[in-house]
């Protein structure tokens, strides 16, 4: 990306978030990635090599550090005190696309696989069922999706294909639905009452798998948007 010179602080801060994908990183710091797969597996429209670069630009601007592995292990990335920093600004911009320009999802921008990878990194590890649970989910519609997520001491995985436990809790809804619960364009409470998503299994699991993901990162430009009303009315 070429330089713009200007002496402004403003202008300097383009510099570094004025690309299409490092907020987009950083945002993966943020929700828990450290290794190189695990940051690709939440931006998988941007290609490895890309990545890579991109990570050794910020290596180069003080944003990142890389930590090396043993032989034949990769190695892990963490953000910097500088790249910590730019954490509530990456949000806050979230918070003001919520805010001003946002809304349901695009065909293009459904992907269940994407979806399932979020609820992952989204997961509330006080809020997990303490004993094993397998929630086997079939999201449908545009870029749906059929994944399985394993709970077990409290910690979520995701799977993609059968992991030969017994299901406790089935989900089945419209990935473009349950993409806007995620975000927290929607409330999950809408999405049963309007059929749009239906649960199968025990009704404590049922009642609890909505609370165990935060939704709230964008909390505060969805509701200053409600009272505001669409952009240019």
């Amino acid at each position: 990306m070429n330089k713009y010179s200007e002496y402004c602080p403003i202008a300097s801060t383009v510099e570094i978030l004025g690309d299409r994908w490092t907020p987009l990183i950083i945002r993966e710091f943020a929700v828990g990635a450290s290794g190189f797969n695990e940051i690709h597996r939440g931006l998988p429209k941007m290609s490895r090599s890309l990545l890579s670069h991109r990570l050794r630009t910020m290596e180069r601007q003080g944003l990142v550090v890389r930590e090396g592995a043993d032989r034949g292990r990769a190695g892990h990335y963490h953000l910097t005190p500088a790249g910590e920093a730019l954490r509530p600004i990456v949000w806050q911009m979230g918070n003001w696309a919520a805010e001003w320009m946002f809304s349901d999802p695009l065909d293009e921008e459904c992907d269940g696989l994407s979806l399932m990878w979020r609820l992952h990194q989204s997961a509330i590890p006080a809020k997990l069922p303490e004993e094993k649970t397998c929630i086997h989910l079939r999201l449908t519609g545009t870029g749906g999706a059929e994944g399985w997520l394993a709970v077990d001491n409290r910690e979520a995985t995701v799977c993609r294909d059968d992991p030969g436990y017994d299901v406790d809790l089935a989900i089945e809804g419209q990935t473009r639905d349950l993409q806007r619960w995620l975000v927290g364009a929607a409330p999950f409470s809408d999405l049963k009452r309007e059929g749009q998503v239906r649960l199968i299994g025990p009704s404590r699991l049922a009642r609890a798998f909505p609370t165990w993901f935060k939704t709230d990162n964008f909390a505060e430009g969805f509701a200053r948007a409600q009272e505001h009303g669409p952009v240019g009315q």
